[in-house]
């Protein structure tokens, strides 16, 4: 909900009795919070510190979100308080499947672990697609599995500290980027897309999701992340549109000249018609400059957090881009 008055601006977030109140005014703020006593019986817990396990800290130029506290109490329900901490959440040649070992009895105990890792995902964009892989094998997971969730839990306790860090600048120029692992998936083949989107170097979008269905070559698996990630600048130019956030261009990168090359060539060969769909809705958005499509080196290609598993050093260096760091140590 929003209320936009003599342009300012206040906005409500819903989340069931759950209310926050903010806006670019106190006084417009005051006076939505005296209509809402009016009209409901609610309690104003004053300035936000801490929603639904989300920890708001506020420090001098920066806001900093955490779930620190949530994450200590998970690493105490699952016996890994004191357990040895890791660098990276996964090996980097890490491959899971179906039937990779012995199954647990009780699947009971890697379901909760998984659980509860996916809702500390809110947070921790590093943990996405680790944690996306594993949670396919819920319904009978084997021993490996369950120690490959564990090994994210000593991933945890070494970032326990870490959150997303949003800085007070006026940078708002909107930029993402789209990946994908063709066949990444050893069960079905099936491609993973992986986006993150950043306002200035604010990260406020990112998901790791497999595709539907097979696609049958690696430009293909490119275009529908493409295709993705262009869905998701619509619905954010919407949100950012509704909360009279002015921006620059959004900017859209990808690694794949091929798929870029595409969405400017109208010319589909045998071997790309299978596609056409997809490039009939991205070319649509460029030509309208909705979106500016830009290759990006492969080694700067951030989105390879949401789509394979890193060594510590790439880890570091996305983390660092998206401004996920440990929040204690920012003064």
């Amino acid at each position: 909900m929003r209320k936009k008055e003599n342009s300012l601006l206040v906005a409500i977030c819903i989340y069931v009795d759950d209310l926050i109140v903010t806006g670019d005014d106190d006084e417009n703020i005051k006076d939505v919070k005296r209509k809402l006593k009016s009209e409901f019986k609610i309690s104003d817990l004053g300035e936000l510190k801490y929603f639904l396990g989300i920890e708001i800290v506020k420090k001098e130029d920066k806001l900093c979100l955490s779930q620190r506290k949530y994450l200590l109490d998970v690493l105490k329900k699952f016996g890994m308080s004191a357990c040895k901490p890791l660098q990276i959440p996964l090996d980097v040649n890490a491959k899971f499947t179906c039937d990779d070992g012995e199954k647990i009895k009780d699947s009971q105990l890697y379901r909760s672990i998984i659980g509860s890792l996916i809702y500390a995902t809110i947070t921790r964009p590093d943990i996405v697609h680790v944690v996306g892989v594993l949670s396919q094998f819920m319904q009978e997971p084997t021993i490996n599995h369950l120690k490959a969730a564990k090994r994210i839990l000593r991933y945890i306790k070494g970032t326990i500290n870490y959150g997303l860090i949003y800085d007070y600048d006026a940078n708002l120029d909107p930029k993402g980027y789209c990946d994908v692992d063709w066949a990444g998936s050893p069960n079905d083949r099936r491609s993973i897309s992986g986006y993150v989107f950043m306002i200035g170097t604010k990260t406020i979008s990112w998901s790791s999701k497999k595709q539907p269905t097979v696609a049958l070559s690696s430009t293909e698996a490119e275009y529908r992340s493409l295709a993705n990630a262009t869905c998701e600048v619509m619905w954010l130019k919407k949100l950012l549109g509704d909360l009279h956030i002015s921006y620059g261009d959004f900017i859209l990168c990808s690694d794949s000249m091929s798929a870029i090359y595409l969405t400017k060539n109208p010319v589909f060969d045998a071997r790309s018609k299978h596609i056409e769909v997809h490039y009939h809705f991205i070319r649509e958005k460029v030509i309208t400059k909705e979106i500016l499509l830009l290759h990006v080196k492969t080694g700067d290609q951030v989105a390879d957090i949401f789509t394979k598993f890193l060594d510590s050093e790439k880890l570091k260096k996305f983390m660092c881009q998206m401004n996920i760091e440990d929040i204690s140590s920012r003064a």
